[in-house]
């Protein structure tokens, strides 16, 4: 039993100070962590959570001290060590090295929005050095906004009316709701037909196949897949329509999709299918989609 003790005192000690950093009692956390470390000095987490909680209590070299003791640098994000030292340096009012340690926690993947939101920050917020920060976290949480090839779709975005012609004298054959969704990286399809029928598809940008991705479903079974890109100005998606109704043979055939925006506010979507394997192709709709207020 007495030689668990001490193994017992340092998952007690662990425990308490675990506690007391999770409630953001931070003297108290403080305290903990430098007992756990004198009896488990190449504890990771206890100096990381010792730096932060003498961040928090405003005492920067303290902070940095712990940091710098860290057994196994690699061990830690980088960013996230970047990032906590530059807490450190502006709570010393080395703007200097804070600015320089921002800079490589934003170059390292820095991604956390919130952290950049703190109050922590309200004394540098203002500055144009901390803007370039901020907007490199943005991107760094939220690259589909700002990457070019995710936004090739975008014109297609929005509320619209879809007619059968540009005069709008051709039926109206529905209504389209086109939204981004997941910080910009999928764009939704939410199609209702004039006469009831229902559809959905995911579009994005797929990096492993450097090609735009259209998956279709709709209510009545048919699903379409589809990839490829900017093509003469227009989106060009080429792939697999597959009919659910084993009557309707071939089930499964060669199917093209073509959007184009013919001026602002209105856009051209072209279908066409071919069952003789992309030799000769039939029109299988033609729609052209009028943007709406609501």
């Amino acid at each position: 039993m007495t030689l668990l003790l001490p193994g017992l005192v340092i998952a007690g000690l662990q425990e308490e100070a675990g506690q007391y950093y999770q409630n953001s009692q931070w003297q108290q956390a403080a305290e903990s962590y430098q007992k756990l470390l004198e009896e488990q000095g190449d504890n990771q987490q206890a100096w990381y959570r010792l730096a932060h909680a003498h961040i928090e209590l405003k005492q920067g070299q303290l902070a940095l001290d712990a940091l710098n003791k860290l057994p196994d640098q690699s061990q830690v994000p980088a960013f996230m060590l970047n990032y906590r030292k530059a807490q450190a340096y502006l709570l010393l009012k080395d703007s200097e090295r804070m600015w320089q340690q921002l800079d490589q926690a934003a170059a390292n993947g820095f991604s956390l929005l919130n952290n950049v939101k703190e109050p922590f920050w309200d004394s540098v917020r203002n500055q144009q050095q901390f803007s370039a920060f901020s907007e490199s976290v943005d991107k760094n949480a939220r690259p589909c906004l700002y990457e070019k090839r995710n936004g090739l779709f975008d014109f297609w975005l929005g509320n619209w009316a879809v007619y059968g012609n540009l005069e709008k004298q051709g039926p109206l054959f529905g209504h389209n709701h086109i939204e981004k969704i997941e910080n910009g990286c999928l764009i939704m399809e939410h199609w209702k037909g004039a006469r009831g029928s229902t559809g959905t598809s995911m579009n994005y940008y797929d990096g492993v196949l450097d090609k735009w991705v259209q998956n279709w479903v709709s209510a009545g079974g048919t699903t379409i897949t589809t990839t490829g890109g900017i093509e003469n100005g227009s989106m060009v998606l080429t792939g697999k329509i597959f009919y659910v109704k084993v009557a309707q043979g071939p089930q499964v055939r060669d199917f093209r999709g073509t959007w184009t925006l013919v001026q602002e506010g209105i856009v051209r979507q072209f279908f066409e299918e071919s069952i003789d394997g992309g030799k000769t192709w039939y029109t299988w709709f033609e729609g052209f989609y009028f943007k709406q207020e609501t």
